[in-house]
């Protein structure tokens, strides 16, 4: 009998986000935060926002205080997208989703396309990330 298997982890993660460091689930939850100032501030956009957020943060395992706490460890938000560099590419599918999701709260072009220059960044092509909306959305990007 082979000992060394005993302890390997055998499942799959639960989530993408499974497969994320520690220091990468704080730069995403702070790139959150960054697409979220592109909203007006309006209390119905901060709570959609805030929503949005406390279900992939907890997806994450992250509080909210620890993603405040984590906000001098990036200097700007090109830190933040270094650090999300050669992540695990289902969790940046997963994350671009509540990325838009919460850019598309500020009803902001300027923020999808900072989105889509973040993606590329990340090697991700803007037909993959129309792509990722098409899945999740069901339409055509067209259609929309």
């Amino acid at each position: 009998m082979d000992f060394r298997n005993l302890f390997k982890k055998t499942s799959k993660p639960s989530t993408p986000y499974d497969c994320l460091t520690w220091n990468q689930k704080l730069a995403a939850m702070n790139l959150m935060i960054v697409f979220g100032g592109s909203c007006s501030g309006l209390p119905h956009e901060l709570d959609k926002i805030n929503h949005i957020m406390s279900v992939e943060g907890r997806e994450m395992g992250v509080t909210g205080a620890q993603t405040q706490a984590a906000r001098s460890m990036f200097s700007d938000m090109n830190d933040m997208v270094n650090a999300l560099r050669g992540a695990n590419r289902q969790a940046l599918e997963k994350l671009f989703w509540a990325f838009y999701c919460i850019a598309a709260v500020g009803k902001s072009s300027n923020a999808i396309r900072v989105l889509l220059g973040v993606y590329d960044k990340l090697g991700f092509s803007e037909q993959e990330c129309a792509s990722i909306l098409e899945k999740k959305t069901g339409y055509k990007i067209n259609e929309l």
